[in-house]
């Protein structure tokens, strides 16, 4: 009998929640833990989420992020800011802008994992990337353009030791004459048609981006994992999953090995190896149960760990 009063309870003030959500004070924000918002999101799967939230996540009884979202009738709309603890110093730090209209991403986004290790920075329209984006990942630096959400146009990369390579995409793919440049400056070598330059060859880079989604058991998205493709003994990548769950990693093909292979890592969940030879681009890795499962400790050791993770 109790436990059907405190039922009817707990009911009640979800339903005084979803009443709240659905007008709150104009201008204002409704604050929600992370499981507030949860059982938020999944009553109003059919009354729809309409207002602004502004929702703490919990760990172990400790903040380790807030979330400033909005809704419009059941759609994402304006912007949306994410903060996250990052470091074991304990302080919260800008994560990702994002900007929605009508369930879209459009506008400025930004995205870090604030360790200085990854960011990347650019516009959207109309859900699709758009001009001139800035991605750095461990010592390397990116200058991408986008069409339509392809890459088109201008590209310009510099990896960790300075070497510098130049080239231009149409419509996504890869132009004639990319060239790689030496530390000097000098043209080394000019890639798929052109003239070698150098007496000492150098083996053109053949960048392949590598894109994919991380899904639970049930289906639902996984944000903030992390994905390393392990190239080599000596050479990996990897990137975080967005609040989509979605991954993009930029890899020269010519260091992948029989041997290659990715990690997922993120807490609550085993650690999940798969072969790259298993892959196939635009993939989904789903997330296994009843095994040890990664504790948040480890997964925050691990994500420092990523700033080791060079090409």
């Amino acid at each position: 009998m109790m436990k059907n009063t405190l039922f009817t309870i707990i009911l009640s003030l979800l339903f005084s929640i979803v009443m709240h959500a659905q007008s709150p004070i104009e201008g204002s924000y409704v604050e929600l833990s992370q499981e507030e918002y949860d059982k938020l999101a999944q009553i109003n799967q059919e009354n729809e989420l309409n207002g602004k939230y502004y929702i703490r996540e919990f760990k172990d009884k400790k903040l380790v992020g807030i979330h400033k979202i909005e809704y419009r009738k059941g759609k994402k709309e304006g912007e949306w800011l994410h903060f996250l603890i990052f470091r074991k110093k304990g302080t919260l730090d800008l994560s990702t802008i994002e900007n929605y209209e009508d369930d879209q991403r459009n506008g400025y986004y930004y995205n870090s994992d604030n360790g200085f290790t990854f960011t990347e920075e650019g516009n959207y329209e109309k859900g699709k990337k758009e001009g001139l984006w800035n991605v750095t990942k461990g010592g390397s630096k990116e200058k991408i353009n986008y069409k339509n959400g392809k890459k088109h146009g201008d590209y310009w990369r510099q990896d960790e030791s300075g070497v510098i390579v130049k080239g231009s995409y149409k419509k996504g793919e890869k132009l004639d004459d990319w060239t790689i440049e030496d530390l000097s400056g000098n043209p080394q070598t000019t890639i798929e048609g052109g003239t070698q330059i150098t007496e000492s060859p150098v083996t053109a880079s053949k960048e392949q981006t590598i894109e994919g989604t991380v899904h639970k058991p049930d289906g639902t998205i996984v944000p903030i994992a992390v994905v390393k493709l392990q190239l080599s003994d000596t050479a990996c990548a990897y990137a975080f999953t967005d609040y989509d769950g979605k991954f993009s990693i930029e890899i020269d093909t010519n260091k992948i090995t029989s041997d290659s292979y990715f990690e997922i890592v993120i807490d609550k969940f085993p650690k999940k190896i798969v072969p790259f030879s298993d892959f196939s681009n635009q993939d989904t890795f789903v997330l296994e149960k009843g095994r040890k499962k990664v504790t948040y400790d480890e997964y925050r050791n691990y994500y420092e760990s990523m700033k080791d993770c060079h090409l």
